[in-house]
């Protein structure tokens, strides 16, 4: 039977050890966001909208969307003028939706769902922020003058974490590590 050198035994082991980090699960979690306090002014991307960043994680991606919450349209704005667009940062990539998509109404309304993302590959980038515009689809007042409010309820992300892989400097030390534990067995043995 043929022995393997102790430093190839080692480098074995620390190549398992980093390719077990490198391809751990990637873990979902949901980011909720009170949406209580926005408002719909503006169409989307002009001054004045109501813009949020949320820290979700570097290059999270958006897996679904469920929301459950209380809009207000001031007449003559409608209900279904009133959207939320979201996606990265840098305001390039985002995925706009109207809750109440089919209220043609003024006044209050109430609205949950879910929509799923995953086709969409949506992700935030470097910087980890999720970037959300409140806006109008239809500008009916003049401008900077709020059309609708955010009363109540959340938006609820399920967002998955970048998988881990390990910076060079991490991936050096659990080597260095291996190689202590490698060698300390084989002095053992030679005992």
């Amino acid at each position: 039977m043929k022995r393997i050198p102790h430093f190839a035994a080692a480098s074995v082991l620390a190549a398992s050890a980093l390719l077990g980090l490198a391809s751990a699960p990637a873990q979902a979690a949901p980011i909720v966001i009170d949406v209580a306090g926005a408002q719909s002014i503006n169409l989307q991307g002009e001054a004045g909208n109501t813009v949020w960043f949320i820290d979700v994680g570097a290059n999270a991606v958006l897996n679904s969307l469920s929301w459950s919450l209380d809009l207000n349209a001031f007449a003559p704005s409608a209900l279904s003028e009133m959207q939320v667009s979201f996606g990265g940062s840098s305001g390039s990539d985002l995925i706009t939706f109207a809750p109440g998509g089919t209220d043609f109404a003024s006044g209050v309304g109430s609205y949950s769902g879910a929509l799923d993302l995953s086709a969409f590959g949506l992700s935030v980038g470097a910087d980890g922020l999720l970037r959300l515009e409140f806006s109008e689809a239809y500008k009916d007042f003049a401008l900077d003058v709020a059309e609708g409010q955010w009363l109540r309820g959340s938006l609820t992300f399920d967002v998955t974490a970048a998988s881990a892989v390990p910076e060079p400097a991490s991936a050096a030390l659990v080597l260095l590590g291996l190689g202590v534990v490698v060698g300390m067995r084989a002095r053992r043995r030679e005992r």
